[in-house]
């Protein structure tokens, strides 16, 4: 019975890992945040110290840099081969439900342990996931490795309490949204160890997670602290005009909670506050232990304050932590039913709804692959239509994707040695290459602020080349 009991979870996350990797290469959407991402994982490989992560779309914040170092390992370990960050964000996910079944060994039997981790690991939410890394998805395995200690935390040492704090600032630093689950982690805290001094060691270790941020506004003057708040630019998320074809909440708390909550269903299949409101009324008959109050409470409370700030502009991500996290502490109250026949109906039910609808498409060849990228920039390359430094790059996509700045070939001309001007300069570069999935006759009829920056008045002695699908100009200063 023992080896059953490691076979069998061992066999499964086995298969989940290759259920998360299944076609991993041929449906990799080449995405310009993660040709951004993947850039920066370079430079830091290549020896680079890089102090900021992505940029926010709340005024001109970045977050912090964890998410880009904590791919360099791997990414170092395969020779710089860029699907290996795809295969070890796959792994963070499968390897933290392991974590979570096997840390919860001690509370909960067998069976429902299993079955919990099934019901985390084929959620919507945990199969795109895990094969998209990105500081929208990457947190989530982190996330679920502090939910895990801090809901089974009954340790006297205040160092792993700091770094407990320590790991949650590193997930804010994936997103600051994140921010919206630290009351509920002080209130369960609080509940649980008793003394402020306590307290206040996991409030250093978050702290000291944004000694990155501090670093670069100490040595630039506090750039972004005086162009968000002084120079306003958060106005642009406050007045819904900084994100294209980005969310709008209701206005009102009461329908954004609501709204919110439908809008969850993409990710977990059910409308979470649906579930809770059952919960609600199971424990005003059952009343729940303090334990699991305090976490059915927390989560309530969560998803008001997510309805107070998302009013606003926002993109369908800034809700992915908070489905993770409500979803999850359902799972955690259910698992904790002393009813075991009650949990296992939820948990079976779960199950058989996600491989209802189980996201075939998934696994559909991307259209956007970074083969004919690597390609193109192969072609200026060996054409030597640049030198390897002082160009500039702009890149037209059919579909809009807002990725002028063309990080997507960035990357691979650095790997080959080639380092383009950053995107701030364009002024300054004395070479321009235009990457255009449209064929224009005349390039001086594409505007934009990279190609103003650089000159309008160069474009019309551009020089063409044609290859599938991409036509690349040459515009040099004289």
């Amino acid at each position: 019975m023992k080896k059953i009991k490691i076979l069998l979870p061992a066999i499964i996350c086995l298969l989940v890992f290759l259920l998360y990797s299944y076609k991993l290469k041929q449906s990799l959407f080449y995405h310009p945040d993660f040709a951004r991402d993947a850039h920066e994982i370079l430079r830091i490989s290549q020896g680079k110290i890089v102090w900021l992560g992505p940029k926010l779309t709340f005024g001109g914040l970045y977050l912090g840099p964890y998410y880009f170092y904590l791919f360099v390992p791997a990414y170092l370990l395969s020779g710089r081969q860029l699907i290996s960050i795809h295969f070890f964000n796959a792994l963070l996910f499968i390897l933290a439900v392991g974590y979570f079944f096997v840390r919860s060994a001690k509370k909960f039997k067998f069976i429902q342990r299993l079955s919990a981790g099934l019901v985390l690991a084929l959620s919507t939410l945990f199969l795109i996931g895990s094969r998209n890394p990105s500081n929208a998805y990457s947190f989530i395995p982190l996330f679920l490795f502090l939910l895990t200690e801090v809901y089974f935390f009954n340790s006297k040492n205040d160092l792993w309490l700091g770094f407990l704090g320590f790991l949650y600032g590193v997930v804010v630093n994936f997103h600051f949204i994140i921010f919206i689950f630290f009351p509920g982690l002080i209130i369960y805290f609080w509940k649980i160890t008793k003394e402020k001094k306590r307290l206040r060691i996991f409030l250093l270790g978050l702290i000291l997670s944004f000694l990155p941020l501090a670093i670069f506004e100490l040595t630039h003057h506090f750039v972004m602290l005086k162009n968000t708040f002084i120079d306003k630019s958060y106005l642009k998320w406050v007045n819904n005009t900084n994100i294209p074809g980005g969310l709008s909440g209701k206005k009102n708390v009461l329908a954004n909670i609501w709204f919110l909550s439908e809008s969850m269903k993409s990710y977990v299949l059910i409308n979470p506050l649906f579930i809770y409101f059952i919960l609600g009324i199971i424990f005003h008959f059952r009343k729940p232990d303090c334990k699991i109050k305090i976490i059915y409470l927390n989560s309530l409370l969560t998803l008001l304050l997510a309805a107070v700030i998302l009013r606003f502009q926002f993109i369908p991500h800034y809700l992915f932590g908070l489905a993770f996290y409500l979803f999850f502490n359902l799972i955690f109250i259910f698992l904790s039913f002393k009813n075991n026949l009650l949990s296992m109906i939820f948990f079976s039910l779960m199950i058989a709804f996600q491989l209802f609808y189980f996201p075939k498409t998934l696994y559909q060849p991307s259209w956007r692959t970074p083969e004919r990228f690597e390609k193109a920039v192969d072609f200026v390359i060996k054409n030597k239509l640049v030198s390897p430094t002082n160009f500039n790059i702009i890149q037209i996509t059919k579909q809009n994707l807002l990725a002028t700045i063309g990080y997507e070939y960035r990357y691979f001309f650095r790997k080959a040695g080639y380092i383009a001007d950053s995107e701030f300069l364009y002024s300054q570069s004395k070479e321009l290459i235009v990457f255009s999935e449209i064929p224009y006759q005349d390039i001086s009829q594409f505007d934009s602020w990279e190609a103003e920056q650089f000159g309008k008045q160069y474009f019309p002695s551009a020089k063409k080349y044609s290859l599938p699908g991409i036509t690349i100009y040459k515009i040099v200063k004289k």
